[in-house]
């Protein structure tokens, strides 16, 4: 994983050096749904398949319109289930997962107009979770593969809209997120 993360290091460092014409730093924020399927039998439960409200806030450079480098602070919130059996015919507990994260990405942009744009990110994320099953509360964390697709549309120059799909290869729990936010471009 540590490849992975100097890969994209050195590939962002690279960037910069195609062109600065439309070199712009951004910020921005989402809000959307993070959807969990969380294996909870090291907790003495079944799994759980749910959605919960999930934020990011994101900062990052445009190198140019074609290619940018990001990082994002992600809090997934927490999905719950009021009911989760702890074995065939046991007793019924209720089960939460919550989990945050840390993102770094490498950001290919294609303008599709002058005010719509597609994009496609490739990164890592390094990520904490908490599963919980009645009284019983486990963490799990790690560093994981991240991607997604997302398309902005410019208001003006500086404000976007943008909606995003991420999908994050964590293993437990297994994590998407759909948002939809603004970002702010600095000219």
């Amino acid at each position: 994983m540590r490849f992975v993360f100097i890969s994209l290091i050195l590939v962002s460092a690279s960037l910069g050096s195609i062109s600065t014409a439309a070199a712009d730093p951004y910020v921005g924020f989402g809000v959307g749904t993070a959807s969990y399927k969380a294996d909870l039998t090291a907790s003495s439960g079944n799994e759980i398949d749910d959605d919960g409200t999930g934020t990011k806030l994101y900062g990052g450079y445009a190198f140019n319109k074609y290619f940018a480098a990001e990082a994002s602070v992600y809090n997934f919130a927490e999905a719950s289930v009021g009911a989760v059996e702890t074995s065939p015919g046991g007793s019924v507990v209720s089960g939460s997962v919550s989990m945050k994260g840390v993102g770094a990405y490498v950001v290919g942009m294609y303008p599709v107009t002058k005010d719509v744009n597609l994009m496609a990110k490739l990164g890592v994320l390094n990520w904490d979770a908490d599963l919980r099953v009645g009284d019983t509360t486990r963490t799990n964390d790690g560093t994981d593969m991240a991607y997604a697709l997302a398309a902005s549309y410019a208001f003006t120059k500086e404000l976007l809209v943008a909606a995003e799909w991420e999908s994050f290869n964590s293993d437990n729990p297994e994590l998407s997120m759909l948002s939809l936010g603004f970002k702010f471009i600095f000219k």
